[in-house]
């Protein structure tokens, strides 16, 4: 029995090997995207009980997790609008991240997603500034969008905080978020943030791009019409296209300089394409082949690559 195990789990070893050269993708993201697979399984809103879940959830007034407190250091900004500040350990403070984290707009940020902005924050010496943004069912595109707008205005007005200093920072959902944030805000005429940084992120709510279910089956985290379900949810009145809820489709002149790291395994990847084709010097996007959504956050030696090229882009 034993030597059949050693057997099996030497033709496993071997195989990933194989698989890590032909794809050119380190053996620890293969392991990671083969337990995602097996593993991942979250709740799905479109079956009633968790939709009840979701909205119960999303309803109430977020708290931070104890040890997100505890050992990572986030406290409460503003615990009316709900937003967390975690402080730089450089005195004074010269650089804020404004977070914007993922989860289809309808979950709340993920022990990754802290750990990840946490250490990046502390490697180039800034603060963060995250918005717990309200989420669907409970709340629409209207209302996350006017959060995060009044939570950015607040930031540069209460702290006097330059704009030019600001590192507008978004993954998946909060990627989409945050493009749609700085469109708005440049039609306001409010100063813009230096940089935008986008991991994965949801630029069209309508998923409507046809490359996209090609993709689909090689995706281990992001189920398309699960995401189809969220997205009708978090638009609520408004069209799937408006640019609001889909930045798309919204006028990509005047931003500031954005760059995104995607994966060619991400359903989101085609529009991540289409996004930098439409916006053409504005946008850059570094492309990782094989790479799953939101790669970044997790510990693999690609994401290690992706974040040096962030801290190099974020500078000191």
């Amino acid at each position: 029995m034993k030597k059949v195990l050693l057997t099996t789990l030497a033709a496993s070893a071997a195989y990933l090997k194989y698989q890590s050269v032909k794809q050119k993708r380190s053996m620890q993201s293969l392991v990671v995207e083969q337990g995602l697979r097996s593993f991942l399984r979250g709740p799905d809103p479109r079956r009633a009980l968790d939709f009840e879940k979701f909205n119960h959830i999303n309803s109430e007034v977020y708290s931070i997790p104890r040890k997100v407190h505890d050992q990572l250091d986030f406290k409460w900004l503003d615990i009316g609008m709900q937003v967390l500040k975690r402080d730089s350990i450089v005195k004074p403070e010269k650089k804020i991240i404004f977070y914007l984290h993922g989860g289809a707009y309808w979950y709340q940020p993920f022990a990754l997603q802290y750990h990840f902005i946490a250490k990046l924050a502390d490697r180039v010496g800034a603060s963060v500034v995250m918005p717990i943004y309200p989420k669907a069912p409970a709340y629409d595109v209207n209302a996350a969008l006017s959060m995060v707008m009044k939570s950015y205005q607040e930031l540069l007005a209460i702290s006097g905080v330059a704009a030019e200093n600001v590192i507008l920072l978004g993954d998946s959902a909060g990627g989409g978020l945050a493009v749609s944030l700085v469109e708005q805000l440049r039609n306001a005429q409010i100063d813009l943030p230096s940089q935008v940084i986008l991991l994965s992120p949801w630029l069209d709510i309508s998923l409507e791009n046809a490359k996209i279910a090609k993709i689909a089956k090689k995706d281990p985290i992001l189920k398309l019409e699960e995401l189809r379900f969220e997205g009708k949810y978090y638009a609520g009145s408004e069209s799937l296209k408006s640019p609001l809820v889909s930045p798309i489709y919204g006028d990509l002149a005047d931003l500031p300089p954005i760059t995104i790291f995607g994966g060619t395994n991400d359903i989101l990847y085609p529009d991540m394409e289409l996004f930098t084709e439409k916006a053409q010097q504005s946008v850059k996007l570094i492309t990782y082949e094989g790479m799953f959504h939101v790669f970044p956050i997790f510990p693999l030696p690609e994401s290690k690559r992706a974040f040096e090229q962030i801290v190099d882009i974020i500078g000191f």
